[in-house]
């Protein structure tokens, strides 16, 4: 069971009521995905960024938690070098991660943590790595995508990855997903570093963007000082 109090100190919204404002955002967010599910027949979704602290994370981990409120999801964590997300959601640091089941020392299944009171299962990291090339090799995403892809259940997947100025992660995995989410912060990324980003990820599709802590956005400020807009239309690959 989730701890109510470290959610809101982690600024994690998506298990709220939709009633909530603060959910608000990955509502909108989650509408124009399922949009795109159910156009393209596409499942596995990897968020990015150009660099650390644009919110990659928080609109990973937001996102996925909104969706498992009407659909089946799954949220992977291959940001292998600085992983987060099991300590943002305070899930237990004993049990087999992601990075174990790429590295062949767990199944999948075993690394699974489901929810309760949701339909998201999490797949953290558990040890950080400073070098996982190795783990990040296409034949090795592609059996963990496909095997997520013909689960029973039939979850959208949402992939929260390494900045894309931190090595090459993001070129490994790119390959092996459906499409791309960025989330850009206005005044901190570059259009030369988006650009670029953008031309490296040819031919998975970016399918949308999300614009975090805009300064002009009409939008009011709400309690975790946080700025959205939605997701833009998604395109088909």
């Amino acid at each position: 069971m989730l701890d109510p109090e470290l959610l809101r100190r982690n600024l994690i919204v998506g298990f709220e009521s939709t009633d909530s404002e603060n959910v608000h955002p990955f509502s909108v967010l989650r509408s124009q995905l399922l949009k795109h599910v159910r156009a393209t027949g596409s499942r596995v979704f990897a968020v990015m960024s150009v660099q650390p602290g644009n919110g990659k994370t928080h609109v990973a981990v937001n996102l996925a938690a909104a969706l498992s409120r009407i659909h089946p999801t799954t949220l992977v964590e291959l940001d292998l070098r600085r992983p987060s997300i099991g300590q943002t959601l305070g899930l237990s640091p004993i049990r087999p991660g992601i990075d174990d089941a790429l590295g062949e020392l767990a199944t999948l299944q075993d690394t699974g943590m489901r929810i309760d009171g949701t339909k998201l299962t999490v797949h953290r990291v558990r040890t950080p790595k400073a070098n996982p090339e190795g783990l990040l090799s296409l034949d090795k995403l592609t059996a963990l995508t496909n095997a997520i892809r013909n689960s029973d259940d039939q979850p959208i997947c949402i992939i929260d990855t390494p900045p894309a100025v931190i090595h090459d992660d993001i070129m490994l995995i790119a390959p092996a997903v459906d499409g791309v989410i960025i989330v850009v912060q206005e005044a901190r990324t570059s259009k030369r570093a988006l650009v670029n980003m953008i031309k490296s990820l040819s031919p998975t599709p970016v399918i949308g963007a999300v614009l975090n802590r805009s300064l002009s956005s009409p939008l009011q400020m709400n309690e975790y000082e946080y700025y959205y807009n939605a997701m833009s239309e998604p395109q088909s690959p």
